[in-house]
């Protein structure tokens, strides 16, 4: 199957539609939710919902990359197909075992925790039938995975609502998160045997030998995942383990406010990188630096405008959205809110690494975040909760997003482009800085 242009400009604008809707209903449901439910009950699921990412993300063993990759170039996708399943069912098991003794761990002293935890567990198996959608990316087919994920979500979402209105508690919110993860792999199963029927089928082959290989391939994808999920979800399961449920619950309100925040800078970068890469290659190295600095200063300035007009609305937003009870997230949105630039400039970075053939840098970054971050945590949440756990993150993420990029030689251009973004006035450094080599040249 040869992929034209316009096949792959309408597969990136469709993935940025399907996220957008998904987000935006999702982040809607979370505040109603956060409202009804209030900061106890709320922080229990928040916990649960981010310790299953960071599981969820080992039993997907970083499959995709290496898997579509051969899908792609495969006389036999059927038999690459049935290798990934076997994986992935053993993994959802396995990581379903891990997940059961980690919630007793850190949740064994709260009945209702534990029980809330456990069964949004049960998301993990039931999300095998996801890899179904390597296949439709490997063809640049994204329409029929991309409905099946907004139908679960909706559903899900729908499901919530319901639940709410009807006053049912967080255990049967909980049951929402495996019904989402159920609808998405029977809507996503159901989309591979309609096209798989049209096209023909070569039949599921054994082959032990492909998922060993394959597993070969795919494991130092899957530290990176783990890395990158846990990098963005472990505060949240830090400050359950370490503080109340409130306080979660409080920080878990802020940070989803935040994650609102994320959708300007995502858009520009995901608008604006295509055309900037373009020019790049076409125009070689070096004009290589106008297009990365324009990406970056688009990426730095939407996101400080998107969080200063945020700063100013978030007290009478919060009143008015959730009540009295959420008073103390107004204080730490304002220092989570700046995680907003960190997060932009880090996407920014991600972006340019790509065009420049750097990637192997991304995930020694995202380890020094991580690291970073859960040491901070460790000290600050003990002594100041959910407000320690915002600062941690703030911070973790500007030295993982910004500072590491001075740490290695081959990222202190982009560092050089990223202080610009951030800093505006270092123009005038870097500029006097130039113009004082060029003129002396010995």
């Amino acid at each position: 199957m040869t992929v034209g242009a316009r096949q792959v400009v309408t597969s990136s604008v469709l993935l940025l539609v399907e996220n957008m809707v998904r987000l935006m209903a999702v982040a809607a449901v979370s505040f109603f939710i956060a409202r009804q439910l209030g900061p106890e009950q709320f922080g229990i699921l928040n916990f649960a919902s981010a310790l299953m990412a960071i599981l969820l993300s080992i039993a997907t063993l970083g499959l995709d990359t290496p898997v579509i990759f051969r899908l792609m170039h495969s006389q036999h996708p059927s038999a690459v197909m049935r290798a990934v399943l076997v994986l992935r069912c053993a993994a959802g098991l396995a990581v379903l075992v891990l997940a059961t003794l980690a919630a007793y761990l850190l949740k064994h002293n709260d009945s209702l925790a534990l029980s809330v935890t456990l069964i949004v567990s049960l998301s993990i198996p039931l999300s095998t039938f996801s890899v179904f959608d390597y296949w439709f990316k490997a063809k640049t087919l994204p329409t029929r995975p991309a409905m099946a994920r907004i139908t679960g979500t909706l559903i899900a979402a729908g499901a919530k609502v319901a639940c709410l209105l009807f006053g049912f508690g967080v255990v049967a919110l909980a049951w929402t998160v495996v019904l989402e993860a159920l609808v998405t792999s029977v809507g996503m199963t159901l989309a591979y045997l309609s096209v798989t029927r049209k096209i023909g089928n070569d039949g599921w082959s054994e082959g032990r030998q492909l998922i060993i290989v394959i597993a070969r391939e795919s494991w130092p994808y899957m530290l990176s995942a783990v890395a990158v999920v846990a990098y963005m979800k472990i505060d949240v399961v830090m400050l359950g383990y370490l503080s109340t449920n409130s306080e979660t619950g409080i920080y878990g309100l802020a940070q989803k406010l935040s994650e609102v925040l994320y959708i300007v800078p995502v858009v520009i970068i995901e608008s604006a990188y295509p055309v900037l890469a373009r020019r790049f290659m076409d125009r070689g190295q070096s004009l290589g630096s106008q297009q990365g600095q324009m990406l970056f200063d688009l990426a730095a300035g939407g996101s400080m405008i998107a969080t200063i007009i945020s700063l100013i609305l978030a007290r009478p937003a919060i009143h008015l959205m959730f009540g009295a009870g959420y008073e103390n997230a107004i204080n730490i949105f304002y220092l989570h809110a700046w995680s907003c630039v960190a997060i932009a400039l880090n996407t920014a970075r991600h972006r340019w690494l790509a065009t420049l053939g750097l990637q192997r840098y991304a995930p020694s970054v995202t380890g020094i975040g991580l690291i970073i971050n859960v040491a901070m945590n460790f000290v600050l949440i003990p002594q100041f909760g959910a407000l320690g756990a915002a600062l941690a993150t703030v911070v973790s993420y500007f030295i993982s997003g910004y500072i590491s990029s001075f740490f290695f030689v081959a990222l202190r251009d982009i560092a050089n482009m990223q202080t610009k973004a951030l800093w505006p006035w270092a123009r005038l450094y870097f500029h006097g800085r130039t113009w004082r080599i060029s003129a002396n040249p010995g």
